[in-house]
């Protein structure tokens, strides 16, 4: 099976592909890799970045810094997953491996996967070199280079030329039906727009049916925000109260934290101080969230502030 284009996942099991990468560990390091290539695709566009890496760290552990012959990209992709905890020299191996490859990459999604995993660390001329070479590939291909030519940060794109962009890999991956291609380019095309409550929901969306629960939380907190400034509070508290939920029931603290304390905005607007304070309190509670606390005190503040005027 290819997925090295959309990205559709298959039958195995998620645990399954470890295992199976496990085993050919032990007796065949070259099958290993190509697996960790081959189900590149199925990992991100099904959330399991912890699953790919698992798999990445083990086969980078046994080849260390030797580059099997003929396996260059698979060998980069590896690296892309495993960055984490990649060496050095694995880390410079796979650069060097981007800056000789003349034509495009032989795996569709490697182009993508390159430009959010080090992209942001690269000049941007680097990028636009990588992207170039890509632009004639397959219809995901070039859906994925659009995306990465318009990812904020990544090219020096004037912004409408990146907006722009956006939208046409939204459009290329709407026609391929590509759920994965369609919520990464909403998700960055409502960091351009002036107006991004319809793309934030319809990226909301798309997380649920992806089933991806930390970037639902996040859209749901992302969405209330944008609720709270239009004044539709119970449209707010209604996605912060989701949020929360889901944030609970994952263990995301930090999700957790952004929920309580958009809850504790939208009660004070309302009037509500008790639930206010109660939620602000419930945030200081939580550990190792400095940023969080910093913020609901500064919230307390604003409450206390608020009653002392009225």
């Amino acid at each position: 099976m290819n997925l090295g284009g959309s990205g559709e996942a298959h039958s195995l099991e998620a645990d399954q592909v470890v295992s199976a990468i496990e085993r050919a560990c032990e007796s065949d390091l070259r099958t290993a890799l190509r697996l960790v290539a081959r189900y590149s695709a199925y990992w991100w566009s099904n959330g399991l970045q912890d699953e790919a890496a698992a798999a990445a760290e083990r086969v980078l552990s046994m080849l260390g810094r030797t580059v099997p012959v003929g396996l260059d990209e698979e060998y980069l992709l590896a690296v892309i997953h495993g960055a984490g905890s990649a060496e050095q020299e694995q880390l410079e191996l796979a650069q060097q491996i981007v800056l000789t490859t003349t034509g495009p990459f032989q795996y569709s999604v490697t182009v993508l996967l390159w430009s959010l995993v080090f992209g942001p660390f690269e000049p941007a001329d680097v990028v636009e070199d990588v992207l170039e070479r890509n632009e004639s590939g397959d219809a995901w291909t070039r859906a994925a280079v659009e995306l990465c030519r318009g990812y904020p940060g990544l090219t020096a794109a004037a912004p409408d030329d990146a907006a722009q962009a956006l939208r046409t890999a939204l459009g290329r991956f709407r026609m391929l039906e590509d759920r994965w291609g369609m919520f990464l380019a909403l998700c960055s095309l409502r960091q351009v727009v002036d107006e991004p409550l319809d793309i934030t929901t319809e990226a909301l969306e798309l997380a649920e049916q992806l089933c991806l629960a930390e970037e639902t939380a996040l859209l749901l907190c992302e969405r209330a925000d944008l609720y709270r400034r239009l004044g539709k509070l119970e449209d707010a508290h209604a996605d912060y109260s989701r949020a929360l939920s889901i944030g609970e029931h994952a263990d995301l603290p930090e999700t957790v934290a952004a929920a309580r304390l958009g809850l504790a905005r939208t009660a004070r607007y309302s009037g509500n101080v008790p639930a206010a304070r109660s939620h602000l309190s419930a945030v200081l509670t939580l550990p190792n969230l400095e940023d969080a606390h910093f913020e609901a005190l500064h919230e307390l503040r604003v409450l206390n502030a608020s009653e002392a005027s009225a």
